[in-house]
């Protein structure tokens, strides 16, 4: 037996490659079995985050990238971990991921004769500032995906813990979080940006760059962005507003409001994305800024022969007979009536009738409306009153000339 540990002993110690140093046998063990427990950890870690982001009512295809974007991240920590678990050096992987990216950017050192030969300058010799290298770079990446994700759970348990235990409303809770979640991914960005050693002055610059091509090619975006402000603390549109634009025939419920665009829900479930300049610049219908409720205007012709107060009788019973329709407002309803009915035409070929009936939900108009057709048209045959269709009388001269 103790021949046998022996022999393993020595196979352990067998050299199997070689990099920059020689590398051991129990090296490579020591190296995939790290990488073994980090894929469990991350297997577990992945699961946890799921059933977190589930928790959070996060999108499908958002979920699914922020738990790929974590598993790389665990696993390019773990092997650069189990490199150094292992002892095995990295040779030139290493040098690459910890090259100084600063230096490709900076003119070369001119040599200075001196007394005991030559030297470099000592222009940008500054050993203590942080070097802008790869892996510095995927940390600081790291750092804001662990501050947005933070950010997300703290606006969970921000909004169940003490915005609906206020009872604060539903649009006042989205600028909360909103603001809230802008101002740990700043803190995120700033603390990244600081562990790369960039200072203010760089970013100034950054910046004067980006004012220029903002300048040229990116009015739209800011536009956007200053629309969604407007939109988020003005208010014209809030979470829950059942809105149309008139221009691009765009009818649903706004679902979230965004720095550079508004999702708008719409009847048949899906989802439109609008940019916030549209809603600041061309007309929107807010059909529930103040109230749900909804008036119903259904438009009718009938023959000139028709008697007209049978007609306006029959379209009012039509509207009594709806569920839906408001019959008897409160005094609360404001500017709400019962439904009436207006004498609006005499036409080429009909005489044009208006029925108009306040609904309580401006949302189901499209159905109501639909309904009030089918029964007027039934109401019609049976009182026998006829509806028109356009007539011309053409005269054919038959003389030759």
């Amino acid at each position: 037996m103790g021949d046998f540990f022996q022999r393993f002993g020595d196979f352990l110690d067998t050299t199997a490659i070689t990099l920059d140093e020689p590398v051991k046998v129990f090296q490579i063990a020591k190296f995939v079995g790290f990488l073994a427990v980090s894929l469990l950890i991350a297997g577990l870690l992945r699961r946890w985050s799921r059933r977190l982001f589930n928790r959070l009512k996060m999108a499908e295809n958002i979920e699914d990238r922020l738990l790929a974007v974590l598993f790389l991240i665990v696993m390019i920590i773990a092997i650069s971990f189990a490199f150094q678990f292992a002892g095995i050096s990295t040779g030139g992987f290493g040098k690459v991921l910890h090259f100084d990216l600063t230096t490709l950017f900076q003119p070369s050192q001119e040599a200075v004769e001196t007394d005991t030969g030559e030297k470099p300058s000592p222009v940008g010799e500054n050993t203590e500032k942080s070097k802008l290298t790869l892996a510095n770079l995927f940390y600081g990446f790291a750092i804001v995906f662990g501050m947005f994700v933070l950010s997300k759970y703290a606006q969970w348990v921000l909004r169940r813990q003490v915005l609906q235990a206020f009872q604060i409303e539903k649009h006042t809770q989205f600028i909360i979080l909103r603001i809230f979640h802008l101002t740990l991914i700043t803190i995120g960005i700033l603390i990244s940006l600081k562990s790369l050693g960039m200072n203010f002055t760089s970013l100034a610059i950054i910046f004067g760059g980006l004012s220029i091509g903002i300048g040229f090619g990116l009015q739209n975006l800011v536009s956007n962005l200053i629309s969604g402000l407007i939109l988020i603390f003005e208010r014209p549109i809030k979470i829950g507003d059942l809105v149309e634009i008139m221009d691009v025939d765009i009818f649903g419920r706004v679902s979230s409001i965004n720095l550079r665009s508004t999702v708008i829900m719409a009847v048949d479930e899906k989802e439109i994305i609008v940019p916030n300049s549209q809603l600041i610049t061309e007309p929107v219908h807010n059909l529930t800024h103040y109230n749900n409720r909804f008036r119903i205007r259904v438009q009718v012709s009938v023959s000139f022969n028709s008697d007209v107060e049978l007609v306006k009788n029959a379209l009012i019973e039509v509207a009594h007979a709806h569920p839906q329709v408001i019959k008897e407002p409160t005094p609360e309803m404001d500017n709400v009536t019962v439904p009436f009915v207006r004498f609006t035409n005499f036409g080429e070929s009909s005489l044009d009738f208006e029925l108009l009936a306040w609904i309580p939900d401006s949302f189901e108009r499209f159905d109501v409306a639909s309904d009030l057709h089918f029964m007027i048209w039934e109401k019609f045959k049976e009182c026998n009153i006829t509806i028109p269709f356009p007539q011309r009388d053409v005269h054919l001269n038959s003389e030759e000339r």
